[in-house]
């Protein structure tokens, strides 16, 4: 693969979003994050059914983690509770 460089005028303020999201996104520079946008809009635009599918895959990831996460904290909730009634019985708390 043969590397092409590109240079690209934009404002600061443009820029300065660049890199936030580039750090927001674990990229090592700010090339990293400009690769990604355009990749992203290329597979938009190439193969639509495609990268829709994608989305929405992603989406569903997203949703499954945010419900285990609250499931595991529902639950480390309730141990917490019992601990603290535990404690209670035993005479180690007072409310």
């Amino acid at each position: 693969m043969n590397d092409v460089m590109v240079s690209i005028r934009m404002p600061k303020a443009l820029v300065a979003e660049l890199k936030e999201l580039a750090q927001s996104h674990h990229f090592l520079d700010l090339s990293e994050e400009v690769r990604s946008i355009v990749r992203q809009k290329w597979l938009r635009h190439a193969a639509p059914e495609l990268f829709e599918l994608k989305k929405l895959r992603e989406e569903i990831e997203k949703e499954i983690k945010r419900k285990s996460v609250k499931k595991l904290q529902q639950q480390v909730a309730n141990e917490l509770e019992k601990i603290k009634t535990q404690l209670k019985q035993e005479g180690f708390v007072n409310d």
